[in-house]
């Protein structure tokens, strides 16, 4: 398998590394623009967040939260977008791997990465995900795959997330101490994610701050400096989570709000870079037809009595055919 490849096979150079991750999850994506920019590789296991297998028992053994992503690196179990990336570096920067933080820890430019993924790190990425879905006068155009009728989907699920959540809390003792103190921050908390139209206003000020400080940084990048990254010549950890923030503002539709049309000229230009960025476009990439086929794994769930009918009508049919062909052809 080739160096950063994306794939259920074993990996090569000796490592154990499997990656359990959704494409749309944005903390999902963070990890693989890592993954992809260091050329480690992995083997991966989707996690159908349509159908709740997170919260399914085998998941729940490897992160009791029930959330994506996680890898594994043998026995080992790392959780959290921001604990994985951090692995990656430190076991995996030598050699034919990439480095996504400066050699010198005490350098400036260090001190400048660090500061910028506290301030993403610090902005509710789910509350304006799920405070767009449930705000319409915010669809001013959002891209696949949020839909109009997946944004009705995303606010319901935020609505009820809290219930959701107990449910499965009661369905897995195991777990159900740390289930439901999620449910508790889901309903009353900061993992509330059911946003009226005024805390949605709170919300977007600490994006727009966020990216104001943003914007200050890339005009300090001028002369022999034009080039630079966020925080300086490396591309490091603070522009991964600045490019998924990006994009994933961009998808929701946001883009005219935060920097295009003018708004601010730097992050546009440095937003039409990202975008050239191999590591980008694979770990950001989400075609049509994973999104129908794990739709359609849901309907199947659901109804499985009637489609279960409809398949074995269809391989009847399939097999009728193919006989028919071959006697026709003797």
């Amino acid at each position: 398998m080739s160096s950063g490849a994306h794939s259920n096979n074993s990996n090569g150079n000796g490592n154990s590394l499997k990656l359990y991750y959704h494409p749309m999850s944005f903390y999902s994506q963070r990890v693989l623009m890592a993954l992809y920019e260091k050329r480690v590789p992995f083997k991966s296991q989707v996690v159908s967040l349509f159908n709740k297998e997170q919260y399914k028992p085998w998941f729940l053994r490897l992160n009791p939260r029930g959330e994506v992503p996680v890898l594994t690196d043998g026995v080992k179990v790392i959780p959290d977008s921001v604990r994985i990336v951090e692995y990656l570096e430190d076991n995996f920067s030598n050699g034919q791997f990439g480095q996504l933080t400066p050699r010198e820890k005490g350098s400036e430019e260090s001190k400048k990465i660090q500061a910028f993924r506290e301030c993403f790190e610090g902005l509710p990425v789910g509350a304006m995900t799920y405070g767009t879905a449930g705000n319409p006068h915010l669809w001013d155009n959002p891209k696949f795959p949020f839909t109009p009728a997946l944004f009705k989907q995303m606010a319901e699920m935020a609505r009820i997330r809290h219930i959701m959540i107990r449910g499965h809390a009661d369905k897995n003792p195991e777990f159900q101490e740390t289930l439901l103190e999620k449910a508790s921050a889901a309903e009353h908390g900061d993992q509330n994610l059911n946003k009226t139209a005024e805390e949605m206003e709170e919300v977007i000020k600490k994006f727009d701050l966020a990216l104001g400080r943003v914007e200050e940084e890339l005009a300090t990048h001028t002369g022999e400096h034009a080039d630079w990254w966020l925080c300086g010549e490396l591309f490091s950890i603070a522009d991964i989570d600045l490019s998924i923030l990006l994009n994933r503002l961009y998808v929701l539709g946001h883009e005219s709000r935060f920097w295009a049309e003018g708004k601010r000229p730097h992050l546009q230009a440095y937003w039409d870079r990202i975008q050239q960025r191999v590591s980008f476009k694979r770990s950001t990439h989400i075609s049509l037809g994973g999104v129908q086929l794990a739709r359609l794994h849901q309907a199947f769930k659901e109804h499985s009595g009637v489609l279960a009918s409809v398949m074995v009508a269809l391989g009847l049919a399939a097999v009728s055919y193919a006989v028919y062909r071959r006697v026709n052809k003797s």
